[in-house]
């Protein structure tokens, strides 16, 4: 697959000279604020994580199979910046009826428009690849009511909200609506 990038982003697996930088993204107050749910990152369970980017082969991923995670880095200095993913899986015990887009973006770059820059190079990556493997295009982001700024990326994205839960707001997103 051809490497992505968008206009001022590349995508790419994280690379381990980027270890503590990924470390100290994943533990900042506006990444914990909303996956509370997750145990603190440490540098070990970081650089399996980071292996793991890279044995998928980059790009070489089947989404309805694994989780393609892939860091962000500024075309301009190839900063790291933060994360975007597509997956149908919440853990090992958890397989959802959809993919699901999901990003994050560290604080000193928040509020540039990267989250939105990133979901979109995702999910049109994502849609080309669920059409390719035969599969329903369909998007899922799923966002807790309060979380508003994550919420306007996935409209800005173009995603529809679909319905609410107890805790979050369902957002779709399928080559129809585009």
């Amino acid at each position: 697959m051809e490497q992505i990038l968008s206009e001022r982003l590349v995508y790419c697996p994280i690379k381990l000279e980027d270890l503590d930088t990924y470390v100290k993204f994943r533990n900042e107050k506006s990444y914990r604020q909303w996956f509370y749910f997750q145990e603190p990152l440490n540098k070990e369970t970081a650089r399996k994580a980071i292996e793991l980017m890279h044995n998928q082969s980059g790009y070489a991923v089947n989404i309805l199979q694994e989780p393609f995670d892939i860091g962000l880095y500024l075309k301009e200095n190839k900063e790291f910046i933060g994360t975007v993913s597509l997956s149908k899986f919440h853990g090992p015990q958890e397989e959802l009826d959809y993919v699901e887009v999901g990003y994050g973006i560290g604080e000193a770059y928040q509020n540039k428009g990267y989250a939105t820059e990133a979901a979109k190079a995702a999910v049109n990556w994502g849609l080309k690849s669920l059409a390719e493997l035969g599969a329903e295009p369909v998007i899922h982001g799923n966002v807790e009511h309060e979380n508003f700024p994550s919420r306007r990326v996935l409209e800005k994205t173009g995603f529809q909200l679909i319905r609410t839960e107890k805790y979050l707001s369902i957002y779709e997103l399928n080559k129809i609506s585009r």
